[in-house]
């Protein structure tokens, strides 16, 4: 009982000295404060209201405590119970979330000020000599409520120690304790807040800028985050220093100069902000730090990842008997060598960083960290650390950044379809049929066929004669598939039943006459509700593109079975032949070709041309008599790529470099909406409310109604592979031109996976 009641003494005098010592700051430091000429008058409320904050709301509560405790001290000599006393505090104790946040703040407004006003600098100076003071300063006074606060769990478990089983305190403390640990919580999290505030604060001042890139940075938005800062050389040796900032958004890299008047460092940007989105990294002396970031995807067993493993199986066969080799020890690492995803046998959640061990990289600043801005606009830079885990440092935060934005933003993954194919095999297009599930991919060496899913399943159709498959498209209500495949770029339609029949003696040198040569693309359509075939052969020294549109014959219904891969049983309509029933020539070399409901739209050098298939007349889609659309005729290089109907009557036309509305009349639309892409996309894909822009080294995936980027994902070396086809978005990636390709389906995560 005697340890009990020295633990509580403590604790009531610790609170009459801690209330005194806020009365001090009240009476020695704030009063003077207001009523003195210190500060001037327009800022002196302001500033005793960033440094002093609500000090007087706290001492209000804890003179109230004060107050208690020494009733209870009164009643008797020997203090029975103390938890009762501190119940009421407990319950108040939002003065001191406030007061404590704003700690960062006030030390900071407090040196500001005394930068720039002698008068306060005495002020303090000699306020501190006081006796009353104990020489400790304003800043002891200010940080008294924090450190009291923190001291009140440890004292009141001392107390508890020696607290009979069945005392009253023995439930009481133990909820004062709660609450206030609670509060302490509370406070660490707000305080950490406040001093990534300051500290944005204080880069926004000292950082000198365009607008529009201030703008872009956001640094005074309440959810901007700065991870990490520190100083990096841009040369090995005795380069000049960087100061890099990772913001939870953008990677920020600027330029040291000191202000000739005021002394002060500014920051002046060396180079363009990155967003985080478009960055990749990687470590010159350790190839397997460079991979592709930012998709989310699963393996074949349906596992979800966040980095570009390769999925498992192997590489594709590229003739019978014969496996195209893997990657071995000192050949150029391939995918499948890289890190396993996270979870996999033998995983690695962060890359390994070989260390450096001749005499050049063991000079000072001699750890160099390559960043690139991926985009037309990008650029590479490559900036030194002073030592190995200090590189190492930035990486991972940037990494670690990264996946954070990819699962916020995620709302496309990458499903694996297929076993690798080596570089050797290059794959050029692909589709789909059976609702997905099973796949056909074109490629150099010909046609390979297999189940979505099943790596193994995947086999080189031998009896069709082509070295080269360009690009194919299956029409399963015409039960065929046509493709433009050899050195001449034939276009053919092989029926569905004889190409993928399990019989031997049918497949022996299946082979079927082109319908057109030279052939640049094709689509399937509908013209008057009729099933139709469009090829277009542009020649680019002719500055010509010839349109030929064909039209099934029908044959009498029969059953047809894809062999093991897939049976469709008896359907009508199924096209043995076709027959040219149209033609029509542009002056222009044609890229693209999309189908309105009695019309076409070609896109070509000239724009997006309409053609009527009635009469074979053409005209510009864009109305040449709206001023709106000025911007597209000051810019020779821009180049129409797609057309997408929405609803509303309008169209989401996409070129290169950017994207916008029209409506019906070829006027613009939402006049005040604009996609300007990062990238050059040489491919679109549509799936409401998302366009998906294909670059060749990331996609872009922008809300069609906002016109702001929802996701990027970075592939490495990327290509749709159905562009054409609604419903089919399949992609080849590799790392590099000398790795192993891989065949993804960019996947809605709430689409219905068809595997």
């Amino acid at each position: 009982e005697l340890d009990r009641q020295e633990r509580m003494y403590e604790l009531f005098y610790g609170e009459k000295d801690y209330v005194r010592d806020l009365c001090i700051l009240r009476d020695l430091y704030m009063k003077p404060l207001h009523n003195a000429e210190i500060v001037v008058l327009d800022r002196r409320k302001n500033f005793i209201t960033k440094v002093f904050k609500n000090a007087l709301a706290v001492l209000a509560e804890n003179m109230e405590l004060h107050r208690a405790m020494e009733r209870r001290q009164k009643e008797s000599f020997i203090c029975y119970q103390i938890g009762d006393v501190l119940m009421p505090f407990v319950q108040n104790l939002e003065a001191y979330l406030e007061y404590c946040a704003n700690q960062p703040y006030s030390m900071h407004f407090l040196e500001a000020e005394k930068r720039i006003n002698a008068r306060l600098v005495d002020f303090l100076e000699k306020t501190d000599r006081r006796p009353e003071c104990r020489k400790l300063g304003v800043q002891h006074f200010l940080t008294r409520p924090p450190t009291r606060l923190a001291r009140y769990p440890l004292l009141l478990r001392a107390v508890l120690k020696y607290t009979p089983e069945d005392h009253p305190d023995r439930e009481a403390i133990p909820f004062v304790i709660e609450r206030i640990e609670g509060m302490l919580n509370r406070i660490n999290v707000e305080t950490g807040k406040a001093q990534n505030r300051l500290r944005l604060f204080k880069v926004d001042e000292k950082l000198v800028c365009s607008v529009s890139d201030r703008n872009d940075l956001r640094l005074t938005d309440d959810q901007r985050k700065l991870i990490r800062d520190s100083q990096l050389r841009k040369r090995g040796g005795e380069g000049s220093n960087i100061q890099v900032l990772l913001l939870d958004h953008m990677l920020l890299m600027c330029k040291i100069k000191t202000d000739s008047q005021t002394g002060e460092d500014k920051y002046t940007l060396y180079k363009r902000p990155i967003p985080l989105q478009m960055l990749t990294m990687c470590i010159p002396d350790d190839p397997g730090s460079m991979r592709p970031r930012m998709a989310a995807r699963r393996d074949s067993t349906g596992q979800a990842s966040a980095s570009f493993a390769a999925s498992p199986g192997g590489t594709i066969r590229t003739q019978p008997g014969n496996l195209a080799s893997p990657a071995t020890p000192g050949s150029a690492p391939s995918i499948a060598s890289a890190p396993a995803a996270p979870g996999a046998p033998g995983a690695t959640n962060r890359p390994t960083i070989v260390s450096i061990e001749n005499e050049t990289q063991k000079d000072k600043y001699a750890y160099p960290l390559q960043i690139t801005f991926l985009g037309r606009n990008g650029f590479t830079t490559t900036l030194y650390a002073n030592k190995m885990a200090d590189r190492k440092q930035w990486y991972l935060s940037i990494e670690q950044q990264q996946q954070e934005l990819m699962e916020q933003h995620c709302k496309f993954e990458l499903v694996p379809v297929a076993r690798q194919f080596p570089p050797g095999i290059r794959v050029n297009t692909a589709d789909v049929y059976d609702q997905g599930r099973c796949v056909v991919i074109g490629t150099d060496h010909g046609l390979y066929l297999g189940v979505a899913g099943k790596p193994t399943s995947y086999q080189l159709l031998s009896h069709l004669k082509h070295d080269r498959v360009f690009q194919i498209e299956i029409h399963e209500g015409l039960n065929v598939l046509a493709m433009i495949a050899d050195k001449d770029r034939n276009l053919y339609v092989y029926p569905l039943d004889h190409l993928m029949t399990a019989t031997t003696s049918s497949r022996h040198g299946l082979r079927v006459k082109p319908l057109h040569t030279h052939v640049s693309f094709f689509r399937f359509g509908q013209f008057q509700d009729q099933d139709i075939l469009c090829s277009v052969r542009s020649t680019t020294l002719s500055n010509q593109t010839i349109i030929q549109v064909y039209k099934p014959v029908i044959a009498q219904p029969k059953s047809r079975t894809l062999g093991r891969f897939l049976s469709l049983g008896g359907e009508s309509g199924l096209a043995d032949s076709w027959k040219c029933i149209k033609e029509c020539y542009i002056a222009a070399e044609s890229t693209s070709l999309h189908f309105l409901r009695s019309r076409l739209c070609v896109g070509c050098t000239r724009g997006f041309e309409i053609v009527d298939l009635a009469t074979m007349n053409t005209q510009s889609l864009l109305d040449p008599a709206d001023t709106s659309l000025g911007f597209i005729n000051k810019r020779d290089t821009t180049h129409p790529v797609a057309l997408f109907r929405v609803h509303d009557g309008q169209f989401l036309l996409c070129y290169d470099v950017f994207a916008f509305y029209v409506n019906r009349n070829g006027q613009r639309a939402r006049s005040n909406w604009m996609i300007h892409w990062v990238g050059t996309p040489t491919s679109f894909k549509y799936e409401y409310p998302y366009i998906l822009a294909f670059d060749s080294q990331f996609i872009e995936i922008y809300h069609v109604e906002t016109g702001s980027v929802v996701q990027v994902i970075i592939t490495g070396n990327c290509a749709s592979l159905s562009p054409n086809k609604m419903h089919v978005n399949l992609a080849v990636t590799s790392q590099s031109p000398t790795h192993p390709q891989e065949i993804l389906r960019i996947q809605h995560l709430l689409a219905k996976d068809p595997i």
